[in-house]
Parts: C-alpha cells; sequence; structure tokens
C-alpha cells in the first residue's frame, strides 16, 4: 500500500508529522510480535536485505542511517522480555561467564555466538529460561554466587 493509504487506515508516524512522499509504496513491519514497535517500511529496507537478508539488519541499518541523517533516534522505546546490559555490564557479565568456566573469548563487551551460548548454558543451570539474553536479571545472579 502506498503511505496516503496506510494513513487514511489511520496509520500514523511516532512523531505525528505527515508522511513525507504519500505516494511511496510502504509494508508493515512487526518484528517483535503484537506488542512490540510496527515500521512501515520503504524500498531502502528491501534494497538492504540485498546485502543481508535478515529484516532485523535491515531495520537496524536503515535505524542508524536515519540517526546519522539527523532524524533523531526512535521516538520510544519497546519492552524487551530482559533488561538491556550497559557496555562495561557487558564486559563484566564476560568476565564472570570466564571465571565460571562457560567462556574462553575475549572479553570485549560484545555479545556475539560465544557469548550467547555460555549464557544459554548458564541460565540452563540455573533454572533459567536459556534464551542467551545479557540480562541485568542474569548478572545480578551471577555477582550473588
Amino acid at each position: 500500500m502506498t503511505l496516503a493509504q496506510w494513513q487514511a487506515i489511520g496509520v500514523v508516524r511516532a512523531n505525528g508529522q505527515a508522511y513525507p512522499r504519500a505516494n511511496d509504496q510502504a509494508e508493515l513491519k512487526v518484528l517483535e510480535g503484537r506488542d512490540g514497535p510496527a515500521f512501515l517500511v520503504l524500498h531502502n529496507f528491501n534494497m538492504l536485505k540485498r546485502y543481508n537478508s535478515s529484516d532485523r539488519y535491515a531495520l537496524a541499518v536503515g535505524l542508524l542511517a536515519d540517526q546519522i541523517a539527523g532524524h533523531g533516534k526512535l521516538s520510544r522505546d519497546w519492552n524487551r522480555p530482559f533488561t538491556r546490559l550497559s557496555f562495561n555490564e557487558t564486559q563484566e557479565l564476560q568476565k564472570r561467564l570466564s571465571a565460571h568456566g562457560y567462556y574462553d573469548g575475549e572479553i570485549d563487551g560484545r555479545i556475539g555466538p560465544a557469548s550467547r551460548e555460555a549464557i544459554k548454558a548458564l541460565q540452563g543451570r540455573m533454572g533459567m529460561s536459556p534464551d542467551g539474553h545479557p540480562s541485568k536479571e542474569l548478572l545480578t545472579r551471577l555477582r550473588g554466587q
């Protein structure tokens, strides 16, 4: 549908402004399910997916490009199933995972596949849902050990 058609059925931008090019074709993307954020994506979204076919990748690159272009950040965050960590907390989590024998990678504050597998293994041992998310909840439990 065009942006004008989306607007006609009640879809509005989070900032309340009109769509700049009402005749552009747009597709609705709801990546986190019904309770998550929704995005109307345009042609550039599909161009980004030519490099990497992940919707999440294309959305992240598109949002970063919007920020670089001066369009600002998202108007609001969305609920996540866990509480995010700061960079320093992520490094601390990696150190604690390493101290418990779950992680032997670089302590770099970046959660890659090795960190996620270590998190899942520890979560399973602790009786938590093994989702691999680097959460404050997990870090707090690790600090208590």
